[in-house]
């Protein structure tokens, strides 16, 4: 990239599709609050979300500690890192960014000149078709009508790579999040409870079979206190 080349960034997803920022300062900041030089009002968008700093080759993206995060082709930005051409940059889960470059108008190549009138190449009349009677047929007939020919099937387009022009979704491969340890605690504590309480009527169930009340000191002070009667079998 020249240093005359200009950038900008294209909402690919967002509350604004399609919507061009031109990025024509060298520290440019992004995020919801209206003191930034560019203003998304999404939800996933911090109040001050990320900073883009000018440099030798283009821009630089850093994030601003924001609370959804930034993301750059579906990675999570944990640092400084310089943007190439065609980079998709996330905000939260909602906000798709591309990063283009565009060069300057006019601009030329060092060392090559666009050549004059008297330079170029004359441009020659496209040859003439012959012109056959109705009496005599062409050449390539044989008293039959040519044939049609058919042209071999088209092959698919191959699969463009990200990035401009390409409808790329940085969310479809997304780094691991880490699993809801609130969740597997409840889970643990609701079957942990279910096996105390099947172990306390079973032991019951037990000690009343084996008329081993009696042997309970507190448990058959309850009972008694309570006028429960034990089972036939203990009797």
């Amino acid at each position: 990239m020249q240093g005359s080349d200009s950038f900008r960034l294209i909402v690919r997803r967002g509350p604004q599709p399609n919507q061009v920022y031109e990025l024509n300062k060298d520290i440019v900041t992004l995020g919801r609050d209206i003191t930034n030089d560019i203003v998304i009002n999404d939800p996933e968008v911090s109040r001050h979300h990320l900073r883009l700093t000018r440099g030798a080759g283009g821009f630089t993206l850093e994030d601003l500690g924001s609370t959804n995060g930034t993301f750059v082709n579906g990675q999570r930005l944990t640092g400084a890192r310089p943007l190439r051409q065609g980079d998709m940059i996330g905000l939260g889960e909602t906000v798709t960014l591309a990063y283009e470059a565009t060069a300057a108008a006019g601009a030329e190549a060092p060392g090559v000149t666009a050549p004059n009138a008297a330079q170029r190449a004359p441009v020659s009349p496209p040859p003439q078709q012959p012109v056959y009677s109705p009496a005599s047929p062409p050449p390539y007939s044989s008293g039959y009508e040519q044939q049609p020919s058919y042209s071999a099937p088209q092959q698919a387009p191959a699969i463009q790579p990200p990035g401009a022009g390409y409808d790329y979704d940085p969310y479809a491969v997304r780094e691991e999040e880490p699993q809801n340890t609130t969740r597997l605690v409840l889970i643990g504590c609701a079957v942990l409870s279910l096996i105390c309480c099947c172990g306390t009527i079973g032991g019951a169930v037990l000690v009343d079979q084996l008329c081993l009340w009696d042997r309970i000191p507190i448990v058959w002070n309850i009972l008694s206190a309570l006028g429960l009667s034990l089972s036939s079998s203990c009797l």
